[in-house]
């Protein structure tokens, strides 16, 4: 019968999993606003798209009984997310999270393509102030 983990060793594969998320982020932060840095989480937001006056979220990385990525782009743009290996598919939770327990780097490798992709489609989208009509518009819903 297999042994359980201890605790340390959860929560430095915890660690392990943020960091391994952090650094995927970590090439853009001077292109965006980051809010939040720390071993409690991280948050950053755009520079350039805003919701009504606020800036409009990026990512972040949170950690409770797993360390979750939020990656808000794909919310905007659902086809970001069109063609995602089913291994990472099965990590989703919701529209814009992805949920690890360790760090698992091919998954990390193809979300880092997709953040990538994310922060790109962010730029071609360029400096907006986004009313509760345009982000209707946008993410195809009704009023």
């Amino acid at each position: 019968m297999p042994t359980k983990t201890k605790v340390a060793d959860k929560k430095r594969e915890f660690e392990l999993a943020f960091q391994g998320l952090r650094k995927i982020l970590k090439v853009y932060d001077k292109n965006l606003r980051v809010v939040k840095d720390g071993p409690l989480g991280y948050l950053s937001e755009s520079k350039t798209i805003r919701y009504q006056g606020k800036p409009v979220m990026f990512a972040s990385i949170s950690s409770k009984s797993y360390v979750a990525l939020h990656l808000f782009p794909v919310y905007m743009f659902p086809d970001l997310v069109k063609g995602i290996s089913p291994e990472l598919k099965k990590r989703m939770q919701g529209k814009t999270c992805w949920n690890f327990k360790r760090p698992e780097a091919a998954l990390f490798a193809e979300l880092g393509t997709l953040v990538d992709a994310s922060f790109r489609r962010f730029a071609e989208f360029g400096e907006r102030d986004l009313s509760r009509e345009d982000a209707l518009a946008l993410w195809g819903k009704k009023k």
